[in-house]
């Protein structure tokens, strides 16, 4: 294979990865830009392997030039589940490692010379991770949404990060925080932006913090 080809594929699976890495970093998770450049080089690079073993040393013996290609598809599994992370009833990440999943058969469809497959993947994986976003701005509930959080009064305020963290993690976004004191008790008051399918399992997870007495929907 000549040097310019691999060069070519090289870059080629680099800058389609990349473009999927770029939407991923974009948005904070947990694989970005890097990853996934890394996943569609070397899985580009692993293919080319796989048809120069074949082509060069078929003389020798029966070979499989689908048989790295093979092994590529289970370590993407490894690695996928990496960017998995599980938080008490919710799990995120999902999305990021079929995302990388889907840049590994990018790199092996360029390694394997078809570039039209490759690029036509490219646009198809960026349009639905585009629409998901789309999709998820139309789940949101309208603004104003309050979430009444009542917590036991102590020296420690750290609840309130606790409970923005929480927050964070499902995807909501809080609009504004109002801190008041009623019958010696301490009132967070969360005017946030959420999914709802989520409602029920954010109030869950908020109310197994430790300080928490009542977690509520006004």
């Amino acid at each position: 294979m000549a040097s310019l080809t691999m060069l070519i594929r090289i870059l080629l699976s680099a800058l389609l990865g990349g473009l999927i890495g770029i939407e991923r970093e974009i948005h904070g998770c947990a694989a970005g830009l890097r990853t996934h450049i890394l996943v569609c080089v070397g899985s580009t690079l692993f293919m080319m392997t796989s048809i120069v073993v074949a082509v060069n040393y078929g003389h020798v013996g029966e070979t499989d030039p689908s048989r790295i290609a093979a092994g590529v598809v289970t370590g993407i599994g490894f690695l996928g589940a990496g960017a998995i992370i599980r938080y008490g009833a919710s799990i995120r990440g999902l999305t990021t490692a079929a995302s990388i999943w889907a840049v590994a058969a990018i790199g092996l469809s360029i390694g394997a010379a078809m570039y039209e497959a490759a690029v036509m993947t490219t646009v198809v994986s960026l349009a639905v991770l585009i629409l998901s976003r789309v999709e998820e701005r139309m789940l949101l509930k309208k603004r104003g949404k309050k979430l009444k959080v009542t917590v036991f009064e102590n020296e420690d305020a750290t609840e309130k990060d606790d409970i923005k963290n929480i927050i964070d993690i499902y995807g909501g976004r809080v609009k504004n925080v109002i801190t008041k004191k009623v019958n010696r008790e301490k009132e967070l008051i969360f005017d946030l932006i959420l999914a709802r399918y989520y409602h029920k399992d954010i109030v869950s997870e908020i109310s197994s913090l430790s300080d928490v007495k009542e977690v509520k929907w006004e």
